[in-house]
């Protein structure tokens, strides 16, 4: 599937879910996911610096079948008093962008003769 100018690989068992309450728990989001299919895993994203949700999160389910049908049946539902939002989530890629980390004085340049 490409978006615009960006082609990148779907991970199909794996849903991304935008829009999660706070007080949602990964056992809780597991719960309500797996109502459509196996979940293997759910975890939800944390801020490293208050330990807090950022919300959204990850299901992984056993299938692409299973993972197709949590996102029809599950985006734009109501979990925990806040409308989630399903999607396939995206691979990661090499976030380094190309621009080199120094890592010191640049090496000499010599002239050829």
């Amino acid at each position: 599937m490409c978006i615009g100018f960006f082609c990148r690989k779907l991970d199909m068992k794996l849903t991304r879910t935008e829009g999660l309450s706070f007080y949602t728990t990964e056992n809780g989001l597991s719960e309500a996911f797996s109502q459509h299919g196996q979940v293997v895993e759910a975890k939800i994203v944390m801020d490293r610096a208050s330990d807090k949700s950022k919300g959204f999160g990850f299901v992984t389910y056993a299938s692409e079948d299973e993972a197709q049908k949590a996102l029809d049946e599950m985006n734009g539902k109501t979990l925990n008093g806040r409308v989630i939002y399903v999607g396939y989530a995206k691979l990661k890629t090499n976030f380094g962008g190309g621009i080199p980390i120094a890592r010191g004085p640049p090496e000499p340049t010599t002239p050829e003769s």
